[in-house]
């Protein structure tokens, strides 16, 4: 099953055990998890209990000016070994949504009980000053950005540092790439894979659509490193296409949120189980027996035409 769920935040505010039911669904259908370690509101060892070993996990870090907080992130995350990848937001080098959105929490189905503990419980477990509940519900009374502030000089030299903190072995994935430049950058940097994402259009909203800054970027790399695809990715003829324009997976954002607010875990786990049924559909549809079979020339001839021209046309300038 070739996709994994996108890091996003909040996951409370959708169903009640948050995190939890995303990993519990994630696990039951054989789906990767990008676990957002700052901005999880439910703590690492509720979701990763430490006796039970889970498959698929990558790690979700932001590149904050607090780079003590996302060094002590990383040596607490790495500790519970249940991490096989890093995987960074190299696009995002500013909280103007952050703030935007901040105000909705006032009216949002929060759970009250407990007002004053930490809503980014592992920010508070590696002894960062982090916000409360109670903060959140009145934002008034929050000063600066909650939960770090992302960096605004995010440059390759941040993926040096990172890599710098950790096993040589471990993976590091770079969420953000919009661009052939950027793809070859990120290689340069060291990094190990690539997700091709205008970050679901909530950060840059004239940014170019994720698909269609695919093939090029596929092009160029060529097989250097795997390529990932996120950003309005919804259904298996999403997938086939993505994988016949040259990723090695997906990454959904919204469909599992969408899932979580339907019936927690069991509706997620559900959601993952038909989206993999209908890609075998698909398949069978194309009449291959496998992902690995898809490839430009599964598609519309027309499309592979002017695709190919759009990709020579980027590569000659």
């Amino acid at each position: 099953m070739p996709v994994w769920i996108a890091p996003t935040a909040f996951h409370v505010l959708a169903c009640k055990d948050g995190e939890i039911a995303t990993a519990k669904g994630a696990e039951a259908a054989g789906v990767g998890y990008c676990y957002n370690w700052m901005l999880s509101s439910k703590h690492h060892k509720e979701v990763f209990p430490p006796n039970v070993q889970m498959k698929k996990q990558w790690l979700h870090l932001y590149m904050y000016e607090e780079r003590d907080l996302v060094e002590a992130s990383i040596r607490a995350a790495l500790k519970t070994d249940q991490f096989a990848a890093i995987i960074l937001t190299c696009d995002h080098p500013h909280i103007r949504v952050q703030n935007r959105m901040m105000p909705f929490f006032t009216t949002a189905a929060m759970p009250h009980a407990n007002l004053d503990d930490y809503f980014f419980p592992n920010q508070a477990a590696v002894g960062f000053d982090t916000t409360t509940l109670r903060q959140l519900l009145d934002p008034t009374k929050i000063e600066g950005s909650p939960g770090g502030t992302n960096s605004s000089q995010l440059s390759w030299d941040d993926v040096k540092w990172i890599k710098s903190c950790v096993p040589s072995n471990m993976p590091i994935v770079a969420k953000g790439i919009p661009t052939a430049e950027d793809a070859i950058r990120a290689i340069d940097a060291g990094i190990d894979a690539i997700v091709v994402s205008n970050h679901g259009g909530r950060q840059y909203d004239i940014a170019v659509p994720a698909m269609k800054a695919l093939p090029v970027i596929a092009a160029v790399v060529a097989g250097r490193v795997p390529i990932l695809v996120d950003s309005g990715i919804r259904t298996s003829g999403d997938i086939v296409k993505a994988l016949c324009l040259g990723t090695s997976g997906v990454m959904l954002g919204r469909p599992p949120l969408w899932a979580l607010a339907c019936g927690g875990a069991p509706a997620l786990e559900q959601m993952l189980e038909t989206l993999k049924q209908d890609l075998k559909d698909d398949l069978r549809s194309l009449g291959v027996t496998s992902t690995h079979d898809l490839g430009l020339y599964r598609l519309w001839a027309p499309d592979r035409k002017r695709i190919k021209t759009i990709v020579q046309a980027c590569i000659d300038s």
